[in-house]
């Protein structure tokens, strides 16, 4: 049956809208439908620049944009090395212990054998604290290579000074220490057979035994120290015995002046230069003086 003239099969119909929703479905792009983003590509197209040829040319991101990106990442670095050095420094660094040589030692005897006063000074360079556990100390006669092991016993300035045992010491990070320690001989004898003004040369080595039980790393060497010192006059062993020491200088060239002969110096003081030429004129003028009385 033919459909009346102005009016559209159904069937027809559903085919067009059909084939209408497919073009609807393939027509969009991410959400966007076909012909805006049609639209976009060739208003982009006409308002790149181009070339002499008429080839589209496209913008360049300027060079100092990129070269603030690269200084910024740069200090960013720099910034976070330092913030991690600084992190090691103050809390991650292991105790590093130094001792540093005294200007005098005093020596004693002591039941019968010699005992040494040091005046030692130890620091701590690390963030973390260190213990020092002993002392070992070896002494060794420079003239006759005599040499003797000494261990230290007490803190104290001299052998009747017993109060104070020698014990552990804990430096913490970043601190120093002051002490006297007393050292005994591990064996009976002296360094020398004769005393008065006799020189004495004596080589010191220290050894600070420390606590390395905390440590990640284990050092390579216990703190060591090495110095020589020289007595210009030797005590009497009963003199030692009683309290009076032997002192013994790090450098040779000080020594004690006495006060007798401070005092001589100040009574007689040197003679001037400017008082030298006013002699010789009146020994010139006696001559003259002479003549004209004869």
């Amino acid at each position: 049956m033919s459909s009346p003239k102005g009016h559209i099969p159904t069937e027809k119909l559903d085919d067009l809208l059909h084939s209408v929703m497919e073009w609807a479905d393939h027509a969009k792009i991410d959400g966007v439908p076909l012909e805006t983003s049609e639209a976009t590509n060739q208003t982009n197209q006409q308002n790149s620049p181009r070339d002499k040829s008429g080839n589209n040319m496209q913008k360049k991101k300027p060079f100092f944009s990129n070269f603030g990106n690269i200084v910024t990442t740069l200090v960013s670095a720099i910034a976070l090395i330092f913030s991690g050095y600084s992190f090691y420094e103050t809390v991650l660094k292991e105790a590093k212990l130094k001792i540093y040589a005294p200007a005098l030692v005093h020596m004693y005897r002591k039941d019968f054998r010699d005992a040494l006063a040091i005046p030692l000074t130890i620091s701590n360079d690390g963030a973390k604290r260190g213990t020092i556990l002993s002392i070992d100390l070896i002494v060794t006669n420079t003239e006759t290579n005599e040499s003797k092991s000494f261990e230290n016993l007490y803190f104290g300035n001299n052998p009747k000074d017993t109060s104070r045992i020698f014990t552990p010491l804990t430096m913490s990070g970043r601190s120093s220490k002051s002490e006297v320690i007393m050292f005994y001989a591990d064996r009976t004898g002296a360094f020398f057979k004769t005393t008065g003004g006799v020189k004495s040369h004596l080589n010191f080595k220290l050894k600070i035994n420390t606590d390395t039980s905390e440590n990640l790393f284990k050092p390579k060497q216990q703190p060591t120290l090495s110095f020589d010192m020289t007595a210009t006059f030797i005590q009497s062993f009963r003199a030692m015995e009683s309290g009076k020491p032997t002192v013994y200088y790090k450098n040779k060239t000080a020594k004690p002046i006495k006060t007798e002969q401070k005092k001589a110096k100040a009574q007689d003081p040197a003679p001037k230069k400017d008082e030298e030429p006013q002699k010789k004129d009146e020994s010139q003028e006696k001559p003259s003086n002479e003549t004209s009385a004869q």
